[in-house]
């Protein structure tokens, strides 16, 4: 599997958890409505859909090859770095005063959004060393041989 694949998966997967954790949210505000801290976990889920939109948009800026697609794939993914540590810092204070049910519910949420956030810093790591190239290749010729590479790649990978 090539590089430029395995980061997308990355993304796919952080997209998936940070919908998980955003439907968690919206699920606790139905479920728990005399919960003194709702305003926090409607919040959350808000900010929650933020990131969600905005590491859609950066992948598919990624997945367009344009000559700043990496730069704005940084951008989208910084943004949604410090967004998640501003939540993730935010219930730090509601932990201490709340149900032991909302306590191992922070819980898990700090340990997938440590988890994404792990996976982003990761993906921005990999954008930000790979060389800058063309969205395809220029000729014909090149067309065929970077297909012929993708086709070696992918038969490595199979094994």
């Amino acid at each position: 599997m090539n590089k430029k694949a395995t980061q997308g998966n990355g993304i796919k997967d952080s997209i998936s958890k940070l919908y998980i954790l955003r439907d968690s949210c919206a699920g606790t505000c139905i479920t728990q409505k005399d919960n003194p801290h709702i305003i926090w976990f409607e919040g959350a889920a808000v900010l929650l859909q933020q990131c969600v939109e905005k590491l859609k948009s950066a992948k598919e800026k990624l997945d367009s090859g344009s000559a700043d697609a990496g730069k704005d794939f940084s951008s989208g993914v910084k943004n949604t770095v410090s967004k998640l540590t501003v939540l993730k810092r935010s219930w730090v204070v509601s932990v201490t005063e709340e149900s032991d049910e909302n306590v191992v519910w922070f819980e898990g949420a700090e340990s997938i959004i440590s988890e994404v956030v792990e996976q982003l810093q990761n993906a921005l790591k990999k954008t930000e060393t790979q060389p800058s190239a063309p969205a395809a290749p220029v000729s014909p010729k090149e067309q065929k041989e970077a297909e012929a590479e993708e086709e070696v790649e992918k038969q490595a990978a199979a094994g």
